[in-house]
């Protein structure tokens, strides 16, 4: 199976250790090793668009199963994926790390994931020159404690 289900399905099973891929009935799926919800690709082929759609079967019952889009799974994956991938490291990392995820998952998957707030995290060299602001303020106290005789 190919198209943008396929690859959502893919991309979800590759976000290890929250999804392991599985194969059923020769379909790649994902499967949830948090709670065991399946995830498969759907057949849009004969669809007027391709949308992304993907059926879940939730706690991997196949009689409680539904359609659901596949970028609004896709975005609780990924936050979940950056959250726990990023234990101890600060807001400003997590956003910027779920920002390059969220851009990763377009390339892979030529859809969008839900990130209203989302913003686009500095470029590296203003990055840079805030760390080293910060150290040029801390040497800066350093000096003045020394020449004042404190400390």
């Amino acid at each position: 199976m190919s198209g943008k289900s396929a690859a959502i399905v893919g991309f979800i099973a590759n976000l290890l250790p929250l999804y392991s891929c599985e194969s059923h009935d020769g379909i790649g799926c994902a499967r949830s090793l948090q709670d065991g919800t399946l995830v498969w690709p759907v057949d849009e082929s004969d669809w007027d668009e391709e949308r992304g759609t993907v059926r879940m079967q939730w706690q991997g019952d196949p009689l409680r199963e539904s359609l659901v889009d596949g970028d609004q799974i896709a975005t609780l994956a990924l936050e979940r994926y950056v959250r726990l991938h990023g234990v101890g490291a600060n807001e400003e990392a997590l956003a910027a790390e779920l920002w390059f995820m969220a851009r990763h998952f377009h390339f892979k998957t030529s859809c969008h994931v839900y990130l209203p707030q989302l913003p686009e995290p500095p470029h590296p060299l203003v990055r840079a020159g805030r760390a080293a602001r910060r150290m040029g303020e801390g040497l800066l106290v350093n000096l003045v404690c020394k020449l004042s005789g404190v400390g």
